[in-house]
């Protein structure tokens, strides 16, 4: 009888000690080929990190190139805003004279005096920097940032020493590869320069998990190439060992490192030692088992019935300390052999409490005993496709209120004749999925739905609309005036004005009417089943009559509008988005044509909108492709005829259409902003024509460029009219500015700063169309314009009028006590002209003596015109 556990033990014991040796060689080998491995990812990431350097060494020969072609005038921003550098966005590009200070950059930057200590010196003796560490500004308003630099020599004409190029690269730009061999397990890319300083570090865990291990020591990466187990933890801060690989980057001082972790590298390891010794495991119980019944049948038998009671003792125990609730369900059957009811035969404590009840009470009941109605029906058909199937599961609302849990997720399981049910109370998962939809779907800041919502309810309100054959109406709104508030007082003040605009929207339509915040001041209002578009409109009047009362806030009390859009079911879309945007199109007519009015949807203004927007992408692809050029208009002075003066005037050369006239475009770019490019752009074209002009040898005359009050705004019109001079070498006496009244009407310190910043340039300001703005003395005389230009409509009224001779004597008498210059626009006859020379005007423009006329045309070489009396 002992020879069967003898024998058992025997073999189990070599088969173990065979396992073993087995898989200590299965880890040395795999050990082994991870080492190969994460030496064959280095020399992959020490070539790509090759290549980045070649790309900085691109990056700065192209800008020695310039420096050298452009004898060191060199503006790096003007390369970076054409794309000529790759990756700006992690390279900055600066020259950097012998003192350290930047000259030219691709953003904002500032080299650290260690960094210059340790640059300058070394540069000048032709070394290159390579991998220096340095704290530097991304941009002008940001702090110091890690950075990379890279630094090579810039020379004068004779050779020597002129400057340096500094390129300060992001460390993550050598480490951005996509090498999912490392970061799947864990692992890191980093640059350890020879030092033993990191240069850069990449970690991630295999799910993306960021970690920063860091480099403690690392002094065996000073040689070429290699790769080991650093099983101590000594050279990484958070301890753990890890396969690691490094190929020296040839003449850079750094080595590119690979590290695979070491407990991720030997997952497969892991794993198929889990699964031979449960193999193992499991071959061992089963000789054991046989062993034992070999031993005798009567001990198996007593072996048997002693297991089954510790297993139903266990599980017993294992249910009563589990928090899910456990059934046994015996079914009965009807004479049909279907099933009629469930008798409920073992529960646990869990299970009970379920059901508000004692497992003594539960115990011997019957389903129908428990439950009733609609809910009995339910629970019956889910315990019938149970035994059916053998298997179902379903998420139940809660029957009744004396029941403690809200949703019960029920798990069934046929075993045998019987079914055995498990009971997991998910109350709390099912209200965080509600809270979580309830937030996707609100607006945080009015409560109200938001646009995803929307969408959702209108394909609702379509289907229950087409079901029904009823029209519904979509209205769009927008806030009138919302801007202004939100830009004067700040975000709060105009969070307070969304919530009491959306509280008075609440209240202007009817209780089962939807009211959405669609975003920003933009509100959309789903009115349902409405009996013709006369109920919409009336909706919208009493939309507006809520926001013709004054709003109280915090900050005071505003009066804003609503401009209102409609659109019809069925008649102006059958989708949501059609609907929608149809809404918005009819609330952008109503914006356009008179605010905090109401349009129903048209569309004929959808077809002008289209166009509308044509021609914005017209004039987005030409100043794309420099489809602008300029036109001169002369100014002449009164006293001896001569050109004192050429105006600048745009025009757009388009392809198809040819010269399109300003008042059909300007307009447009005012509106969208496209203003401030093109005014950059005729600042650089007139003064690259003057210079052509005086590169050819001709006379000049100061040129006036028109500056538009947007462009004088929101952006350093001085800043951009000294870079146009110093890159095309014009004096600045040969340009003058005109700004329209509008411009400066608001005499804050800014307006008068700008101005000043102007004229400090050289160059000289001039007030134009004065008097048609709300110009005053003290404006000007604050301001101190150099001239300022009548506008045509009170030179029309010249020899018309008493009036005009009044005004004009009036404008030119304040002038001259002011020391400016006069100049009347629109001069188109003689008489005109006797006028203003009888009203001491200084200068004339118009038809008369030219109109505006291409450069080759325009050039006022010894021109003169008679305009003197005989």
């Amino acid at each position: 009888m002992l020879a069967w556990p003898i024998g058992a033990l025997i073999m189990l014991g070599l088969a173990w000690l065979i396992l073993f040796q087995q898989l200590h060689a299965e880890r040395k080998q795999l050990e082994l080929r991870t080492l190969q491995e994460v030496r064959t990812l280095a020399n992959g990431y020490a070539e790509q990190v090759q290549r980045e350097i070649d790309t900085v060494e691109q990056t700065a020969r192209y800008v020695r190139y310039d420096w050298e072609a452009r004898q060191g005038d060199v503006h790096l921003g003007f390369a970076e805003e054409h794309g000529l550098f790759v990756d700006g966005a992690r390279m900055l590009v600066s020259v950097v004279d012998g003192e350290g200070r930047v000259l030219t950059s691709t953003a904002p930057t500032t080299l650290s005096p260690a960094a210059a200590a340790y640059v300058l010196p070394r540069v000048q003796h032709g070394f290159p920097v390579n991998f220096f560490v340095d704290e530097v500004p991304i941009d002008g308003r940001g702090g110091p940032r890690h950075r990379l630099l890279f630094a090579w020599e810039l020379s004068d004409r004779d050779g020597k020493f002129a400057a340096a190029v500094v390129v300060a690269v992001d460390p993550a730009y050598f480490t951005r590869s996509d090498a999912e061999a490392v970061f799947r397990q864990d692992g890191l890319l980093a640059l350890v320069g020879d030092d033993g300083r990191t240069r850069a570090l990449r970690s991630e865990g295999a799910a993306g998990t960021v970690r920063q291990p860091g480099f403690v020591h690392a002094s065996s990466l000073r040689l070429s190439a290699g790769s080991m187990l650093v099983e101590d933890g000594a050279w990484f801060g958070d301890g753990r060992p890890r396969f690691v690989g490094w190929q020296h980057v040839d003449r850079r001082g750094v080595n590119a490192v690979a590290g695979l972790d070491y407990e991720a590298a030997l997952a497969p390891w892991y794993a198929m030692r889990s699964a031979w010794i449960s193999s193992a495991l499991l071959g061992t119980v089963t000789v054991a088992l046989f062993s034992l019944l070999a031993m005798s049948n009567s001990l198996r038998l007593a072996r048997r019935d002693h297991e089954l009671r510790v297993i139903r003792d266990t599980y017993r125990m294992a249910t009563e300390a589990s928090n899910e609730g456990f059934y046994m369900l015996r079914p009965e059957w009807d004479g049909e052999k279907a099933v009629k009811d469930f008798e409920v035969i073992d529960c646990n404590r869990r299970a009970a409490e379920l059901v508000a009840r004692e497992p003594r009470e539960l115990i011997g009941k019957k389903v129908t005993e428990l439950y009733e109605g609609e809910v009995l029906e339910t629970r019956m058909e889910s315990l019938r496709r149970a035994m059916d199937t053998g298997y179902n599961e379903v998420t139940l609302g809660r029957p009744h209120d004396s029941f403690p849990a809200k949703w019960v997720t029920l798990k069934m399981f046929r075993y045998g004749d019987n079914l055995a049910v498990s009971a997991r109370d998910v109350t709390e998962d099912r209200v965080h999925e509600e809270e979580l939809l309830r937030r996707s779907n609100e607006d945080p800041l009015t409560r109200l739905p938001n646009r995803y919502w929307v969408e959702s309810h209108l394909r609702d309100t379509i289907a229950r609309a087409e079901r029904e054959n009823k029209m519904f109406a979509l209205l769009f709104i927008d806030l009138d005036g919302f801007k202004a508030i939100n830009d004067t007082w700040g975000h709060a003040a105009g969070d307070e004005l969304l919530c009491t605009a959306a509280h008075r929207l609440k209240e202007a339509v009817r209780p089962h009417d939807c009211v959405t915040r669609f975003g920003g001041d933009e509100f959309v209002i789903v009115l349902a089943t409405i009996a013709d578009p006369f109920d919409a409109a009336q909706a919208s009047e009493r939309i507006q009559r809520a926001f013709r009362r004054s709003i109280r806030l915090s900050y005071g009390e505003y009066v804003v509008g609503a401009s209102i859009g409609i659109s019809l079911f069925p008649t102006d879309g059958k989708e949501p988005r059609a609907l929608l945007q149809n809404a918005d199109v009819a609330m952008y007519s109503a914006k356009t044509s008179d605010r905090g009015s109401y349009r129903f949807f048209d569309g004929t203004f959808h077809d002008q909108l289209k166009a509308r927007l044509e021609r914005i992408r017209e004039l987005r692809h030409a100043l794309a492709h420099d489809q602008f050029v300029m036109y001169y208009e002369p100014r002449v002075d009164l006293a001896d005829g001569s050109i004192t003066s050429l105006e600048a005037l745009v025009r757009w050369v388009h392809p198809t259409r040819g010269v399109v006239s300003p008042a059909e475009f300007v307009p447009l770019v005012e509106e969208t902003g496209l203003v401030l490019k093109l005014g950059d752009l005729v600042i650089d074209k007139v003064c690259a024509q003057l210079a052509l002009w005086a590169k050819n040898g001709d006379k000049l005359v100061p040129v006036s460029i028109n500056v538009s009050p947007r462009q004088f705004n929101d952006t350093d019109v001085a800043q951009t009219l000294r870079r146009a001079l110093e890159l095309h070498g014009v004096d600045p006496s040969l340009v003058e500015v005109e700004l329209t009244e509008s411009s400066v009407m608001n005499e804050t310190a800014s307006v008068v700063s700008a101005i000043q910043a102007i004229r400090q340039t050289g160059i000289k300001v001039l007030l134009d169309d004065f008097g048609t703005g709300y110009s005053s003395l003290s404006q000007l005389y604050k301001l101190s314009f150099d001239g300022l230009k009548i506008d045509r409509a009170f030179i029309v009224q010249l020899g018309k009028t008493e009036g005009g001779i009044v005004i004009v004597r009036a404008i030119v008498t304040m002038a001259r006590a002011l020391a400016m210059r006069v100049v009347a626009e629109g001069v188109e006859t003689m008489e005109q002209v006797d006028m203003l020379r009888a009203l001491d005007c200084d200068e004339i423009q118009g038809y008369l003596i030219s109109k505006a006329m291409p450069p080759a045309q325009s050039q006022p070489v010894a021109r003169n015109f008679v305009v003197m009396e005989a």
